[in-house]
């Protein structure tokens, strides 16, 4: 999807392999880490790239870009627009901070006040699974060996730091 993304004019994002997404489901600003901001995805027809996941953004400000040119063809008809784009994105503003096991979606993320522990809920892991009830057979085991219920995880930095970029 990235190189299709890629050779496309009117493309103005920038996204790589590294930070290439679909479908943003939800959107948490961190108060312990002022400026960054975190968005959960939920695509079950993306996984042909990824699973679901968590990114970690620094979003830009207002003026730091500046005016565009897009060239837009369709067929034998184009035209050409000016427009403003933001900060060009690379990984050191917006990066994929997480994957979700199988068939499952990353939803409802919180962090401790002083933002060295991010907790992150995992929801229907192997929902796609026929509900047989056999361990062995579902699309998600997580944790492994698990059951397809929902869990949260906890995340810190081995060196005690703030979470995020």
């Amino acid at each position: 999807m990235t190189r299709q993304l890629q050779e496309l004019d009117g493309i103005l994002s920038g996204l790589s392999a590294n930070n290439d997404f679909s479908s943003p489901d939800g959107l948490w600003f961190s108060l312990a880490n002022p400026g960054s901001i975190w968005i959960e995805t939920d695509d079950g027809a993306y996984t042909d790239v990824t699973n679901c996941m968590l990114l970690a953004a620094v979003p830009g400000a207002v003026g730091d870009a500046g005016r565009v040119t897009v060239n837009n063809i369709d067929g034998s008809a184009s035209k050409t627009i000016d427009t403003f784009v933001g900060k060009a994105l690379d990984d050191a503003n917006l990066r994929r901070f997480l994957v979700g096991p199988k068939e499952s979606e990353i939803t409802s993320i919180v962090e401790t006040p002083d933002g060295k522990t991010l907790f992150v809920n995992i929801q229907h892991p192997g929902e796609e699974t026929v509900p047989n009830f056999t361990t062995q057979t579902y699309g998600s085991n997580w944790p492994d060996g698990g059951t397809a219920r929902p869990r949260s995880a906890a995340i810190t930095r081995n060196d005690g730091g703030l979470i995020g970029l």
